[in-house]
């Protein structure tokens, strides 16, 4: 009996241990060393399951032939006493090894030891098989007793769960690693999205992006040349997260360095196809679409790599025509490919949409696609909307469904449009209306409509002011106005948090005083009202009227 306490003793140290380190060769080298004293044993192991390979690879082995065992590092499956024990998932008792067939005198002949005795136990967590431990001989030449297989496996079982612990916390340690690098990428794309848009006069410019995987593999650059004209890039690094997007922030590097020295397309894609197809491993290519678009007269060259043709809709409601296919392939495919640019113009009120496949990839709960066609007719129905509906739509179609692909949106709107940017104080709103009043006034309105289009201007950025900024006068609101022949449209941008519009509180109509009123008085002063949350940075209202107006 008091054999029996000291054994127990002893268990209940090494439990304690459990608690008091996380270092996984100490813990097994005290369950050794424990289990090798209360057993009387000369050696003991512990081999570790690469779930990967079937191998076992030694953790632990003490004893005089500790060090040279060691060195072995690991053992095929099905190998040994041990090979057999992780294949069948049962322990053994052998008294005498050399006469056991399954015994493998390999290592006796490496290390010099010689091999008599040996319990062996298969090791578990979660009633996954995770290693092997084993005691071998006992010291005073006798065979181990089932007695001792019984008190051993006790000890195995504190190895299994020391092991588990450490998996364990490895795997969490792992992800936490995983999700800090992968915030960190996803700071570093987002600053690298262009946020700033350029301002130019004639041209509406959207964008707008999503990523399957915290980072995406979309790449995009918006910038405005010297002579004035618009240069879009869209394009698509095959795959999907971190690989995809560091390899995706190597070509718009390289892009925005080549775009310098020259932007005309063709020639752009070549340099860029050169260094793609160089760099390029395990098969990595991109699709890209490059457009330069002068405001002055509509007219676009682009050159697309293999990209989805961009999508021209408008003026009208349901226009909707392709730009063209791709004859070109997508860069990093081929060498010596000479890309060739296409010219088309773009009329008044037509807007042309660049987007990568995500949009038509993107599945429904029950696994439908979106598809072209439907995409086209979303489009279609409000040109002067067609990017925010269009990502409304996604989110609706989806119902929060994991993206099956990364997803980038942006349109270019040719007409009469004009934006200017304000700082958000009270004091700003008079310059805000005063820019939008000129405009509507030569639009055609009466003072009575621009009025009460004033007055919902005046509403909407005293609630980006006290609400999204807080009164915080350092921030800046972006205001565009296009016109068009039947419609008057006022965009207004901010870059403060995500705001839900329902929250503002609205007065009586009766009460005609600025300030208040909120969205329920601009909806009935505009025929369309939209408030758009889809952009990775802020928040954009646009309000539409339609018709020329009565004068």
């Amino acid at each position: 009996m008091a054999c029996k306490t000291k054994d127990l003793e002893k268990l209940l140290d090494v439990y304690a241990l459990l608690t008091s380190t996380l270092d996984l060769k100490a813990v097994l080298t005290e369950v050794l060393n424990k289990a090798g004293a209360a057993l009387k044993a000369e050696a003991s192991n512990i081999m570790l399951l690469d779930a990967a390979t079937g191998e076992l690879v030694y953790e632990v082995a003490l004893g005089e032939a500790g060090p040279r065992i060691m060195e072995q590092t690991r053992l095929k499956a099905g190998v040994g006493l041990s090979g057999w024990v992780a294949k069948n998932l049962r322990p053994l008792l052998v008294e005498d090894a050399y006469k056991d067939p399954r015994f493998f005198p390999g290592l006796d002949k490496k290390t010099g030891f010689h091999t008599k005795s040996v319990i062996c136990v298969p090791l578990f967590a979660k009633e996954q098989l995770i290693g092997v431990a084993q005691v071998i001989n006992k010291k005073d030449g006798a065979a181990f007793t089932p007695g001792d297989q019984v008190l051993f496996t006790r000890y195995c079982g504190v190895a299994a769960i020391a092991i588990d612990n450490s998996l364990l916390h490895g795997k969490a340690l792992q992800q936490d690693r995983l999700q800090h690098d992968m915030r960190i990428a996803e700071e570093i794309q987002s600053a690298s999205l262009p946020s700033d848009i350029p301002s130019i006069r004639n041209l509406r410019v959207e964008c707008r992006s999503l990523a399957c995987r915290y980072v995406a593999g979309d790449v995009v650059d918006i910038t405005r040349l010297p002579d004035g004209r618009l240069a879009v890039l869209v394009a698509d690094v095959s795959g999907k997260g971190v690989p995809a997007a560091l390899f995706g922030a190597k070509f718009s590097a390289d892009f925005e360095y080549l775009a310098q020295a020259d932007p005309e397309g063709g020639a752009l894609f070549n340099r860029l196809n050169a260094i793609v197809t160089k760099r390029s491993k395990r098969g990595i290519f991109i699709t890209a679409v490059y457009a330069v678009i002068d405001p002055a007269s509509g007219s676009v060259e682009f050159v697309n790599a293999g990209h989805l043709p961009p999508i021209i809709v408008g003026p009208a409601a349901g226009a909707c025509r392709l730009a063209g296919a791709s004859d070109n392939p997508p860069l990093g495919i081929m060498e010596d490919i000479t890309y060739k640019s296409t010219r088309l113009t773009l009329a008044t009120g037509e807007r042309i949409v660049f987007m990568t496949d995500g949009v038509w990839d993107a599945k429904s709960p029950s696994g439908a696609r979106l598809g072209p066609e439907k995409v086209n007719e979303i489009l279609a129905d409000c040109p002067e909307l067609a990017v925010p509906r269009l990502m409304k739509a996604i989110s609706r179609f989806t119902e929060g469904q994991a993206l099956a692909d990364d997803i980038t949106v942006v349109g270019v709107g040719y007409g009469d449009y004009e934006e200017r940017t304000f700082s958000s104080e009270t004091k700003s709103l008079a310059q805000a209306r005063k820019f939008v009043e000129k405009l509507a006034l030569a639009h055609g309105f009466d003072d009575r409509n621009t009025g009460a289009i004033l007055l919902a201007l005046t509403e909407a950025v005293s609630n980006i002011i006290k609400h999204t900024y807080r009164m915080n006068p350092d921030e800046k609101i972006r205001i565009g106005v296009g016109r068009s022949p039947d419609q008057f449209s006022v965009h207004i941008r901010d870059w403060g948090d995500r705001q839900d519009p329902g929250r503002f509180v609205s007065r009586d109509l009766a009460d005609i005083r600025p300030g208040g009123l909120g969205v329920r008085y601009i909806r009935e002063v505009m025929d369309v009202v939209e408030f758009d949350d889809k952009l990775w940075d802020g928040n954009e209202l646009h309000m539409l009227v339609r018709g020329k107006g009565n004068k």
